[in-house]
């Protein structure tokens, strides 16, 4: 096979990096119950339908300095131990941040 696949876990950082979206829905306009949406897309989407076996992402926006901190802290972690889980390392690097109920709930 030509086709190139992702055997990577994935950490997407940036702003809403895991937001998935209807290409034809609108934003602020609630749903009418006969109004037909198409499946929702996004980048995260798009590296598990590539194959990637995990995928670290932000649900909605947040402060960089507390995103900082977060990422370096999951990065020291799973660099640390091989073996790391990469669910456990999210959780408790939510410590690092400084609002962590808003900033560190995101990933």
């Amino acid at each position: 096979e030509d086709i190139l696949k992702c055997r990577a876990s994935v950490i997407l950082m940036g702003c809403s990096s895991g937001n998935l979206v209807s290409v034809n829905s609108q934003k602020g306009r609630p749903i009418a119950s006969n109004e037909m949406h198409y499946e929702p897309e996004g980048a995260a989407l798009a590296y598990l339908c590539a194959g990637a076996p995990c995928v670290v992402s932000n649900l909605w926006d947040v402060t960089d300095r507390d995103i900082d901190k977060f990422s370096l802290a999951l990065v020291g972690k799973i660099f640390q131990d091989s073996d790391t889980n990469i669910a456990e390392s999210v959780a408790s690097s939510r410590d690092a941040c400084k609002l962590k109920y808003i900033v560190g709930c995101a990933p």
